[in-house]
Order: C-alpha cells, then structure tokens, then sequence
C-alpha cells in the first residue's frame, strides 16, 4: 500500500464508523462489526471483505497488519476522523495530553505501556496500543488522534533491528516524551 492508499483505507474505515453511529444504517453496522472481528485470527475472515480488496499482493504479515488496524480504528473511529486537520495529534503526543488530563505520573499505566511498545511484534504492539484507546474512551478522553499515522507506524515496523525499525517503532516514545511536562526532582 503506498501512503496515498493508506489514506484512503483509514479515511473509509473512520468514515463508515461515522455513518453507522449517525444514521444505524444497517450495511454500516454490518461492515464495522465485521471489520472489528478483524483484531482475532479466528474471526478475521469476517472482516476479509472489506480490508483484502485495498492490499493487492501484500504480504502475510500486511495483511495481518492491516486486519488489525482496521479493527481497531473501527472500534475506536470516534477518536479520530477523516480529515486532513492539522490539528490532528500522533500518537504519543494524543497519549501523553490523556496522561495529563488524568494526572497521570511520568511512571503511569500510559508511560509504563509506551515505555517497551518498541520491543514488541507488531501484533503485540497494536493490543497495546488498542488497550490505552479503550482507556481514553472509558475515561471519555474525545481529543483525536492521527490514525492514518499509526497505521503507517504499524504498516512500516518492521523487525527493529534495522536503524529505520527502530527510528519507526521508537517515534511514538519520543513524541510521549517530547509533549510531556518536565519531570523535576526535589
């Protein structure tokens, strides 16, 4: 997928998400059940339909990649959106404001799941990251993030022995730390 179809995947996805809460319109309702059951290699094939047909000759672990941000963007669409707003926060910056306004510590449940999301598989790393989603949810945090940029953060992972892997899955970290309060010391 290049990064103009990446897009445009995450855009339908959040888009559709969208029309079912707006409207209950029943095929809406359908594709994003069927797109949450992605985040499962037992259920995924339910959501083939509507993530296969975007990947062309992608590869095993794309395709899983992409089955299980679109699951995850699906559930959690209304903390993002489709537009090209600028005011649209990466991942670590969106997650470091919820650790703000929760008062979290530098040392809290966020910082301690960023603090190793680098040393993860791409599978372990996107439960993580949908655990501290359905965190903010619960604790009706509404600022939106940048889904079309952690998808590509998931969709360029890589092994993290390589230097660009590692510069990939360590942006998040440095965005968290790059947005959060100095910590002092007494």
């Amino acid at each position: 997928m290049s990064d103009l179809e990446i897009c445009e995947f995450v855009r339908n996805i959040i888009r559709q998400a969208k029309r079912k809460q707006e409207s209950r319109d029943s095929q809406a309702v359908r594709e994003i059940a069927a797109l949450r059951s992605g985040m499962s290699i037992t259920t995924e094939y339910r959501a083939y339909p509507y993530v296969l047909p975007y990947l062309g000759n992608a590869s095993p672990r794309e395709r899983m990649v992409a089955l299980r941000c679109a699951a995850m963007i699906a559930e959690y669409a209304d903390l993002g959106t489709d537009s090209d707003d600028a005011s649209l926060l990466q991942f670590g910056v969106w997650a470091s404001h919820l650790a703000q306004k929760i008062n979290e510590s530098v040392d809290g449940m966020i910082a301690s799941r960023l603090e190793y999301l680098h040393t993860q598989d791409v599978e372990e790393a996107i439960i993580t990251i949908r655990r501290i989603l359905q965190y903010a949810q619960s604790n009706s945090f509404t600022q939106k993030v940048n889904f079309i940029q952690l998808f590509k953060t998931f969709w360029y992972w890589g092994n993290g022995y390589n230097s660009y892997s590692l510069n990939r899955r360590l942006q998040i970290l440095r965005d968290f730390y790059g947005a959060s309060n100095p910590v002092t010391t007494n």
